[in-house]
C-alpha cells in the first residue's frame, strides 16, 4: 500500500466519521388531525418534515417511522442517504389516528438507530403535540442517551414552552442529551425541524469527530510511507 492510497482511505474514513445518522420518529395520534388554520397537524408534519430533508446534509442518513396506539409502530423508510426518497416518504406517512404511545415511538427509533446506524453520530427527532407526554420518560430518555444516542430532539407542534406540555416534553428531550424546539418560536414548524436537525447534526459528543485510536495510526502510516516514497 503506497502512501497515496493509504491518504485516500484517510479521507474516506474521516467523512464516514464526520457523517450522522438520524431517526425522525413522528407522533401519528388522533389529536394530530386537529386543524391549524385549516390544516390537520400530522399533514403540517409531513410538509415540514419534507422541506427539512432539502437541507439533509450531503453524507448524513435518514430514518422516518410514525407511533401512535401501543405497539403501533411503523418504519415509513429505513436509513438511506437519498433525500428525496425521504421526502417522498415523509409526503405518503399515513395513520389510523388511534393513541399515543410515545414511550413506543422513542424505545423503536432509538433501538433501530443503535442497531442500523452507519454513521458515528446518533440522533432522533421526535416530533409531536405532546399526547401522553410525562416526566416518567425521563427515564426512557436518558437510558439511549446512555447507550450511543447523541441527542434526542423534540419538536413540539403547536407546544409552547412555557405551559406545563412543552416543559414536560423540554425534560424528555434535556434527559436525552438534547432540546426542545417549539414551532410558536420559529417562521414556520419546518424551521423548528431544521433546528432540531442542525443541532443534532453537529453534534461533537456522540462520536461524530473522528475517533483518534483511527486516525492517529494512520496519520502516523501515512508520514512514514511519505518518508519512504520522497
Amino acid at each position: 500500500m503506497n502512501a497515496r492510497i493509504l491518504l485516500a482511505l484517510l479521507a474516506l474514513t474521516s467523512t464516514a466519521f464526520a457523517a450522522s445518522s438520524f431517526v425522525v420518529a413522528v407522533d401519528a395520534s388522533g389529536s394530530m388531525t386537529q386543524k391549524i388554520n385549516g390544516t390537520p397537524k400530522f399533514d403540517i408534519a409531513k410538509s415540514a418534515l419534507s422541506c427539512m430533508f432539502d437541507s439533509m446534509k450531503e453524507g448524513d442518513e435518514g430514518a422516518i417511522f410514525v407511533f401512535e396506539d401501543m405497539h403501533t409502530i411503523t418504519m415509513v423508510h429505513g436509513f438511506t442517504t437519498d433525500k428525496n426518497a425521504l421526502k417522498s416518504a415523509a409526503r405518503s406517512m399515513d395513520s389510523e389516528f388511534g393513541g399515543t404511545d410515545l414511550k413506543g415511538g422513542i424505545n423503536e427509533s432509538s433501538t433501530y438507530a443503535l442497531a442500523n446506524a452507519k454513521n458515528g453520530n446518533k440522533f432522533i427527532i421526535v416530533i409531536s403535540d405532546g399526547g401522553s407526554a410525562s416526566a416518567a420518560l425521563n427515564q426512557t430518555a436518558a437510558y439511549f442517551h446512555n447507550a450511543g444516542i447523541s441527542r434526542i430532539q423534540v419538536v413540539g407542534l403547536s407546544v409552547k414552552d412555557n405551559v406545563t406540555l412543552g416543559k414536560t416534553l423540554a425534560g424528555i428531550a434535556a434527559n436525552g442529551g438534547g432540546a426542545f424546539y417549539s414551532t410558536f418560536d420559529y417562521a414556520s414548524p419546518c424551521d423548528a425541524m431544521k433546528g432540531a436537525y442542525f443541532d443534532g447534526a453537529t453534534e461533537t459528543g456522540g462520536g461524530k469527530c473522528c475517533p483518534a485510536l483511527v486516525i492517529l495510526p494512520l496519520l502516523l502510516a501515512a508520514g512514514l510511507l511519505s518518508r519512504w516514497h520522497a
